[in-house]
């Protein structure tokens, strides 16, 4: 709408100038030849639009920061506190002692049950490691000048202490083996039962020595299961009485 009013005036305008020049000094002027007019064409005309000056921008204002109103908050009603009461005192309960009953005379003595006789477990006896057990000794006889002998005093017994016939009893004089007469009366000479004897073992010179014994088979003269005991003769105080130690008695025991 703008547009056409600029172009209507300035058709006006245009108009008017035209009709100023003709209105001048006259001349003669040429016959126009009239020529058939085109229709004007409207070109539409860009108006000039004054520029704003420029205006000064602004300085940054700070933005008012919005307080927040502070919600109202109902305060507490305050409450009662209740008075401090007294506390009662304790009073003092008697308690009636308890009567004791005080016996009138000594206590009756406590029954002692008697003892009970527990008759002791009888001994295990512990098995002997051989059938013959043999010891040495000597006495007052044991003291000869003339030779070394198991005398005729050495016995043979069993476990009950009874007399044992018919055994022999080995020695071992530097690797020599003698073997005796079976035990008892069936031996020659006499012998009371169970006993035996090895006479003239070493003749005199005599020296110190300690040979071997044990009950043998009397034929072989192979060891029995019997204890092979040493007979340790010396060569000292052989007189009469002197405690000398050439006449041993080795005497044995028949375990089972």
């Amino acid at each position: 709408m703008h547009g056409k009013n600029l172009v209507v005036v300035l058709g006006v305008c245009l108009a008017a100038a035209f009709a100023a020049v003709s209105c001048g000094a006259p001349r003669a002027l040429p016959t126009a030849t009239p020529t058939k007019t085109p229709k004007p064409t409207f070109t539409a005309t860009t108006t000039a639009t004054a520029t704003l000056a420029a205006t000064a921008t602004p300085a940054n204002t700070s933005t008012p920061t919005t307080t927040p109103t502070p919600t109202r908050t109902n305060t507490p009603r305050a409450t009662n506190t209740p008075e401090a009461t007294d506390t009662p005192e304790a009073t003092n309960t008697s308690v009636p002692p308890t009567a004791t009953k005080t016996p009138s005379g000594p206590p009756p003595p406590t029954r002692t049950p008697a003892p009970t006789n527990t008759p002791a477990p009888p001994p295990t006896p512990t098995p002997l490691p051989v059938q013959y057990s043999g010891s040495v000794s000597w006495d007052a006889g044991s003291s000869n000048c003339a030779f070394l002998e198991i005398r005729k005093a050495s016995v043979i017994v069993d476990a009950s202490g009874n007399p044992v016939n018919g055994v022999c009893v080995c020695a071992n004089v530097y690797g020599n083996v003698i073997a005796s007469f079976p035990s008892g009366p069936g031996a020659p000479g006499y012998y009371e039962p169970g006993h035996y004897d090895l006479a003239n073992l070493v003749v005199a010179p005599q020296s110190d020595v300690t040979i071997t014994s044990y009950v043998c088979d009397c034929g072989s003269k192979a060891p029995a299961n019997s204890d092979v005991v040493g007979v340790p003769f010396s060569a000292s105080n052989c007189g009469p009485d002197q405690g000398g130690h050439q006449s041993a008695i080795v005497n044995w025991r028949k375990n089972w």
